[in-house]
């Protein structure tokens, strides 16, 4: 067997307690798991459930999960090995184990976003994280979320798709495809250099209310959390709450609609300081000075909106208010300033797809990419077209432009990638 026999004690404690014991770490503070395995001391802060797993899980129970870990690919990476993220071991109940596929190495020495929000997530900000995503990788930076659908999707292609690597934090084992949609997605995380991680062994369902607990991991890894579409009521709010209590910051999507019930999580959040990010610029810039060697500002620099800059018109000038202050006196006569460039955009859909689209296959998304050309055309008229709503159309075409096979325009107008 692969692993040594260490860790195999170090998975057979885990078992023995739900995730996140208090009780299980105040094991570690009195002795190692091998002792406790072979003298299995009956401590005062133990509950009689407790005594009675230590007493009925095997060694071999561990050396299965052990041996279905490696089957899946995977590692089993304890607390006191070196390759434990540093970050998780000053969180709430720091996970002795946890199981890895990939490289975990992969967040080291770099900027790592969180990246969060609610599965069922408006076109608006599935874009929007995407986007931020895509620009974060190409700043050097790494994206960590949930592997779930919605904002967590979105979040880990346009890392992916921005060069960088991602790191999906999952509720359940290694080897569980939960969603059962995610397969495709967690392939694709490892093999461009990011990692699974996860404290539940192999074949391990998501058990009943565990997602608060898996919720502070995502936290604990990252440097910051970033709040997508956040409901009054969220398990996103769980992960937001957990970086707070860990001193972490957390940036927001604007959001969508003050009106909107679905998009206001966020506010409280907003409210009490936390910084509202119009793109990557707003978060790779707050941590310059922490990650100096790894960080590029140039990046997000040229891009601190996800549109570029009007030109310059009449007596309107560049950059609105930032060069008017800067402005004393009269207006020089001499000849007005050439108009800057637009700067270059970097959303996702400007990174190669990993699926190539076809054309009309009879379905809706078929019928779509069909009547797409280099000539931009406006929602309403797909919609008419095709004769599916607007609604649903945005929403596809929001996911062919993550996938880099069609490209935005002003005015909500799509066209095919060049």
């Amino acid at each position: 067997m692969k692993q040594n026999s260490k860790a195999l004690y170090w998975v057979w404690l885990s078992l023995c307690f739900p995730p996140a014991c208090e009780r299980l770490i105040a094991i570690l503070e009195e002795t190692d798991p091998e002792t406790f395995y072979h003298e299995k001391t009956a401590y005062p802060f133990l509950k009689p459930a407790d005594l009675t797993a230590v007493q009925t899980i095997s060694l071999e129970r561990a050396e299965l999960a052990v041996r279905r870990c490696e089957k899946a690919g995977g590692r089993i990476v304890t607390i006191e090995d070196e390759d434990y993220p540093e970050s998780l071991l000053h969180i709430y109940c720091p996970p002795p184990v946890l199981y890895v596929r990939g490289d975990i190495s992969c967040l080291r020495g770099r900027l790592a976003v969180a990246v969060v929000g609610t599965r069922r997530a408006y076109p608006y900000y599935s874009s929007t994280a995407g986007n931020i995503s895509y620009q974060l990788a190409q700043s050097g930076a790494a994206v960590i979320s949930g592997c779930a659908v919605g904002i967590d999707s979105y979040a880990h292609l346009g890392c992916m798709r921005g060069g960088g690597p991602t790191v999906g934090v999952l509720a359940c084992g290694i080897d569980v495809d939960y969603p059962k949609d995610s397969h495709d997605l967690k392939e694709s995380i490892v093999a461009t250099g990011g990692a699974l991680v996860t404290e539940l062994e192999p074949g391990r369902r998501t058990p009943a209310g565990y997602f608060h607990a898996r919720n502070r991991l995502i936290a604990g890894l990252a440097d910051c959390v970033l709040l997508g579409q956040v409901p009054l009521r969220s398990g996103a709010m769980i992960t937001a709450n957990a970086a707070i209590d860990q001193g972490k910051d957390i940036f927001c999507i604007p959001p969508h609609s003050v009106y909107d019930s679905q998009c206001l999580g966020a506010a409280g959040y907003i409210r009490d300081g936390a910084r509202v990010v119009f793109s990557a610029y707003d978060i790779v810039t707050a941590y310059t000075s922490q990650y100096p060697n790894s960080l590029r500002t140039d990046i997000v620099e040229r891009q601190p909106y996800f549109i570029p800059e009007p030109l310059e018109t009449g007596e309107i000038p560049p950059s609105g208010h930032k060069k008017a202050a800067r402005r004393k006196g009269r207006p020089s006569a001499a000849a007005p300033e050439e108009p800057e460039k637009p700067a270059e955009q970097f959303h996702a859909a400007s990174a190669p797809a990993y699926q190539l689209s076809g054309a009309d296959d009879g379905t809706p998304r078929g019928r779509v990419l069909a009547l797409l050309s280099d000539e931009p055309r406006s929602v309403d008229d797909l919609s008419a077209a095709c004769g599916l709503p607007a609604g649903e159309i945005l929403q596809m075409l929001t996911e062919l432009e993550l996938e880099g096979t069609v490209e935005a325009v002003p005015g909500q107008r799509f066209k095919l990638s060049s």
